[in-house]
């Protein structure tokens, strides 16, 4: 019996910006205990086939059927039976299965329970998903204590508790380090092998594609080839039931090189040229630990280090290093326990809440992992908002919106067009973020840091979700604004490291190398 299989699959996404076409008769077969990695560029419809799969949406059209039960037609009771028994998901947005109440070990075991496993059973299973996940030390950590990364693998361990038939995985290695990536793909693939399972997982990941043993490469909504293992590897152009042949094109055939590094930037005060500060950001004995009498976790420790006033800076360092408490505190967003944080030379530590704000609508642009895009505002609006905010903040009249009802000037509007179009979202300016993949997301949340023109730009994991292209495009956008302004970013991609002038690397827990 196939996993999977599907036949002309057409799902369409319909809103006040008109109707949209996530899939364009998708044929699809997935083998009994395979695991098939899904790739192509952002809005391609990868996530709207693994939630068909999963029953969380239904196809405009198409057939599909998952171990013989055919979902299009499955009544209420067969569809419940299908998310409880059949399928382990782990979200792009991973965190909304994490509840903020629970330690790690009581949200790994919660799907066990709410199944009727024993309390041994559950335990068990337990202990092993965490070891295998590196987290076994962090049982008791609630969710806000753990870095991205873990909670990233803390929601692979919830997905895969019960021993699904079919785990799917949207982007499970989007903010994991090179190591943690192999222990938690060693994870799935032996789950695959040693219970008989079918696993199919979005990705950018080449690692990814390395464990899989089919690549379905997924454009416009259809699956237009395949190949037997990682990038390199001879790809079978796919023909669908109807005859149709997928046209040949360039995206999946791109190796981007990534920018080239920048210079590192001048430390020294005589070296800097006249009348230019020479660092933006100085941290002196940075410390920030989390969680209550014994249970407490030294997220950053005695950190000291110099941000250049130009260039890109890359804060590196495995999962659970620091990299995104860093970000928070650069940002004024969160405060450190001891030391002191100067950025574009005030001292974060002399300033309240509402001066705090006014810093960071005024002078820093800000995306953090978390995508905080206001779901009822266009793409171009959420864009122009940033806009807005400045000009308030700064005093400014705003005056007439150019388009929209966010208020952003004539000014405002010819720069939001600008970044837009840099980042390849000029098309995408009616939608809202509800209609976007996670890599579009990704991409408004960097237009939006950057159309305010800040002194600084501080990016969390901001290639996480991009594919190869837009990634190499991202980069080649910061290493080009690092000859203009501080960007500091915090990720694990080579790419963006390539082209950091300078680097903060972090070690678990915390400390500086």
């Amino acid at each position: 019996m196939k996993a999977i299989e599907a036949r002309g699959l057409l799902a369409v996404h319909r809103s006040s910006g008109g109707a949209v076409a996530a899939l364009r008769g998708l044929d699809l077969d997935v083998e009994a205990g395979e695991i098939v990695a899904v790739v192509g560029p952002s809005g391609s419809g990868k996530t709207t086939l693994l939630r068909i799969l999963a029953s969380a949406e239904a196809p405009t059209a198409g057939s599909v059927s998952v171990f013989g039960t055919a979902l299009e037609r499955a009544d209420p009771r067969q569809l419940r039976r299908h998310r409880r028994e059949i399928v382990g998901v782990v979200d792009q947005h991973y965190r909304r299965a994490l509840s903020p109440y629970l330690p790690a070990a009581e949200i790994a075991g919660l799907p066990l329970a709410l199944r009727g496993r024993s309390p041994g059973e559950r335990a068990a299973r337990v202990a092993e998903l965490l070891a295998a996940t590196g987290l076994g030390d962090r049982q008791r950590a609630r969710s806000a204590e753990l870095s991205g990364g873990e909670q990233q693998r803390l929601a692979v361990a919830a997905a895969l508790a019960f021993r699904p038939r079919l785990l799917l995985a949207d982007e499970p290695t989007g903010e994991l380090d090179a190591d943690a990536t192999a222990r938690l793909l060693e994870l799935i693939r032996d789950l695959v092998r040693a219970d008989g399972a079918t696993a199919v997982i979005v990705t950018h990941d080449p690692a990814v594609e390395a464990i899989a043993d089919r690549v379905v490469i997924l454009e416009d909504g259809r699956a237009v080839a395949t190949r037997l293992g990682p990038l390199g590897e001879p790809e079978v152009p796919a023909v669908d039931a109807a005859g149709w042949h997928a046209p040949e094109t360039t995206w999946r055939h791109a190796r981007p090189a990534p920018a080239p590094p920048t210079e590192p930037a001048s430390t020294r005060a005589d070296e800097a040229p006249a009348g230019e500060a020479v660092a933006a950001v100085v941290l002196e004995g940075v410390s920030r630990r989390y969680g209550g009498a014994g249970r407490a976790v030294e997220a950053l420790d005695d950190l000291n280090a110099l941000i250049p006033a130009r260039g890109v800076t890359a804060i590196t360092g495995p999962s659970g290093s620091g990299k995104s408490t860093l970000v928070r505190l650069i940002a004024g967003l969160d405060r450190p326990d001891s030391g002191r944080v100067l950025v574009l030379g005030r001292d974060l530590a002399g300033l309240d809440r509402e001066e705090l704000a006014m810093l960071r609508s005024t002078r820093i642009g800000i995306a953090e992992q978390a995508r905080g895009l206001v779901p009822f505002l266009t793409v171009r609006e959420n864009v122009e908002l940033a806009v807005a905010v400045r000009a308030a903040a700064a005093s400014e009249p705003p005056g007439p919106p150019a388009q929209g009802p966010s208020g952003a000037s004539d000014d405002g509007g010819e720069r939001v067009t600008a970044i837009l179009e840099r980042l390849g979202l000029a098309h995408l300016g009616a939608r809202q973020p509800g209609e976007l993949s996670a890599g579009e997301r990704t991409r408004v949340a960097i237009a939006r840091a950057l159309v305010t023109e800040p002194a600084l730009l501080v990016l969390d994991e901001p290639t996480a979700t991009l594919d190869r292209v837009n990634a190499a495009r991202v980069a080649e956008l910061l290493a080009g604004l690092g000859t203009e302004l501080a960007v500091v970013v915090a990720t694990h991609d080579p790419v963006l490291v390539d082209i950091a002038g300078s680097r903060i690397e972090l070690a678990r827990p915390g400390a500086a190398r």
